[in-house]
């Protein structure tokens, strides 16, 4: 991410925070991505999870949902989810994923 001039860090072994901040606020454009149970997911301030499919980049895709808005993302704009192949999860399935 850093080469593409955007900010990251490892919040614990398995989350890293996407964000030009750190520690990343509620008023700093940022958002969550987590490898869990073989997939990866992108986690919004909502808290909203979305799931990305095996074929996409995770490093573009994060790209486009962090230059997607200038501050804080609670939810990924629906032309975006479509665009990047996401889909968001129920509560439940973020209650099975343990991403809650």
């Amino acid at each position: 991410m850093e080469a593409k001039g955007i900010g990251s860090y490892l919040q614990n072994p398995d989350m890293m925070v996407i964000s030009n901040e750190n520690p990343a606020w509620p008023q700093s454009n940022s958002f969550w991505v987590t490898f869990r149970k073989g997939s990866w997911y992108i986690i919004t301030w909502l808290p909203a999870a979305y799931f990305l499919p095996a074929d996409k980049n995770i490093s573009a895709v994060c790209e486009a949902v962090f230059r997607s808005s200038a501050t804080a993302i609670y939810t990924v704009a629906p032309e975006l989810v479509e665009r990047l192949g996401l889909r968001r999860l129920t509560d439940d399935e973020m209650d099975e994923a343990g991403l809650v």
